[in-house]
């Protein structure tokens, strides 16, 4: 058992055309879990009291560096109400170990860390509402936003790529008006993609071992 560093536990957001991506410049992210309780204490139980939980909310706040297009997409989301997919997990061991695929490279957004595949690695995955949005612009200092998500219903636990599907979420991704779907099974003969660092790559599979331990997509059929 490993501690982890707080830079490598991060928030996930899923965008309207499927593509998961983390938010530019993050300074912070905070995952809230909370129970509510109801009194059932009764003439039999003396001078204790008892509750029984009766409900359990959760919230994810970040906390970033303001840029204007990051911002503005929140801000856009919230006032048209989007149901948003989230996922609060581990950044992708080669990340982890700072070999990110996109990060850090020219012309790079910063906005393109990806969420960890690796079995026990579980996260945690839901859907939300944002629900409140702050930003701080004081002299002298670089502006910051704050963003909070509420959770609607369950918080479910799971590995990226599959929880979503057993939550009852869509998997499929669109990039350039292509939509890509969720691999059932394996093919050799089949052309399979990777969905890396907010592109799909094609993939090079030599077995179907290793095919097991990947996320795969194939082309959409019309």
């Amino acid at each position: 058992m490993n501690w982890i560093q707080g830079k490598d536990l991060m928030l996930f957001v899923k965008n309207t055309d499927g593509t998961v991506k983390s938010l530019a410049f993050a300074t912070s992210h905070s995952l809230s879990i909370s129970g509510e309780t109801t009194e059932i204490s009764t003439k039999d139980m003396g001078i204790y009291g008892a509750t029984e939980l009766s409900r359990v909310n959760w919230s994810i706040t970040t906390d970033n560096l303001y840029t204007v297009s990051t911002f503005n997409e929140l801000y856009d989301r919230m006032v048209s109400r989007q149901l948003i997919d989230v996922y609060f997990c581990l950044k992708d061991p080669a990340e982890r170990a700072g070999n990110p695929a996109t990060v850090n490279m020219e012309g790079d957004t910063y906005d393109t860390w990806t969420p960890t595949t690796t079995t026990g690695e579980d996260g945690f995955y839901g859907k939300c509402y944002i629900t409140s949005l702050d930003a701080t612009a004081a002299d002298g200092e670089v502006a910051t936003f704050s963003a909070t998500f509420s959770g609607v219903g369950a918080l479910t636990k799971g590995l990226y790529g599959s929880v979503e599907a057993a939550a009852g979420g869509s998997t499929d991704i669109t990039i350039d008006n292509e939509v890509y779907e969720r691999a059932s099974s394996y093919d050799s003969s089949a052309t399979y993609y990777i969905y890396q660092g907010g592109i799909m790559v094609e993939a090079t599979i030599t077995s179907a071992q290793e095919a097991s331990k990947l996320i795969l997509y194939t082309k959409k059929s019309a």
